[in-house]
């Protein structure tokens, strides 16, 4: 009869629970019982048990054993990213040797590049930014901030491009993925300036004003005029790329705070896989390369103001050879040498526009 069985499945669990919780071990469980009694084992077996200090693994490797075996992986085995571009020494030192800026010629044009560089002369202001001997804690500030201003506008233009392919059932023609790519290396920028500068309440609340105030003008602009969006970016890339330069052009003369402060700084693990440098880099030789990104998302957003929104992303190939290269280094174990040990010295710093 049902009730039999219910009372024995009652007597069953009962007698094992009992035996679970004094540590003995059942040795024959009748099969019709066993999915009862594997249920009820682990019920018993972790009812005084935290679930934050059980073996039982979390997706999102949450757990206190989890985490201390998680930071043993190197840093590529933790972390999944996209292929970025490996720089080399002589595509380096040519953007360095040509900091070109767009003239502005619309209307639109004019407007962003006027509010581009009328934030970046206040930004110069609120972080007590120099072009000559700038202390090293303004530099500090600067980075992060910047960084974290910078890495908005990408995902953002992603997005509204990933709704209006949703909207209109219709074909991206590639451009979120580099939109995408931006906004992470802008992020990985900003990761790897944390493991070397610390941000204090002051930079903590001008990165959230910052972004409080980037995320809706960016969205006004993406919906008014895509490319007006794209420009402003190219023109903020532009003043990214003349910091960097500049910082660049001081770690490597003597005699300046950078120089004193940065030179012989090791390159921090995060830096040296992201950009597959050798283990003996420079935190210059990051700097040389976060300078390089910047060059490139600056050319990448003019081009894509010059574009019609249905025109294909003409860097999809790019990304390609970027990731070919990037798994082939890997894959040799090689790195890619920047050669700034061998190049410390007074350089001359480029200002020219085209």
């Amino acid at each position: 009869p049902r009730c039999c069985i219910t009372s024995s499945r009652r007597a069953m669990q009962s007698l094992l629970t009992r035996s679970v919780a004094r540590g003995c071990r059942p040795l024959a469980v009748p099969m019709v019982y066993r999915p009862l009694c594997v249920r009820s084992a682990h019920s018993a077996a972790n009812d005084t048990v935290h679930f934050r200090e059980s073996r039982t693994p979390h997706p999102l490797k949450a757990k206190p054993w989890e985490q201390a075996e998680f930071q043993k992986l190197e840093f590529n085995e933790r972390y999944a990213t996209t292929a970025n571009h490996i720089w080399s020494k002589e595509e380096i030192d040519h953007m360095l040797a040509n900091l070109w800026q767009h003239k502005p010629q619309t209307f639109s044009d004019k407007f962003v590049h006027g509010a581009m560089y009328g934030l970046y002369k206040t930004f110069n202001f609120i972080t007590g930014y120099k072009a000559e001997n700038t202390p090293v804690r303004a530099v500090e500030w600067r980075l992060i901030v910047l960084e974290s201003f910078a890495g908005v506008p990408g995902f953002v233009a992603a997005m509204f491009r990933h709704f209006r392919s949703l909207r209109n059932l219709c074909r991206d023609h590639g451009w979120i993925h580099t939109l995408l790519e931006e906004a992470e290396n802008e992020r990985m920028h900003l990761l790897t300036c944390m493991k070397m500068f610390d941000a204090g309440i002051m930079t903590r609340t001008l990165v959230i004003s910052a972004q409080v105030v980037m995320t809706p003008f960016v969205a006004a602009l993406l919906i008014v005029k895509p490319g007006a969006a794209h420009r402003f970016v190219g023109y903020l890339e532009e003043t990214a790329c003349i910091t960097y330069a500049n910082v660049i052009h001081q770690v490597e003369t003597p005699g300046t705070p950078l120089h004193g402060a940065w030179s012989d700084v090791d390159a921090p693990e995060i830096a040296r896989t992201y950009w597959k440098l050798s283990d003996d880099a420079k935190w210059v030789d990051v700097l040389k390369c976060m300078f390089a990104d910047e060059c490139n998302h600056r050319d990448v957003n003019h081009t894509f103001a010059t574009m019609s929104s249905d025109d294909p992303n003409p860097f999809v190939y790019k990304h390609q050879a970027d990731a070919l290269k990037a798994w082939r280094l890997e894959a040799e174990g090689a790195t890619t040498n920047l050669g700034c040990e061998k190049t410390l010295g007074v350089k001359p710093l480029s200002t020219a526009t085209a």
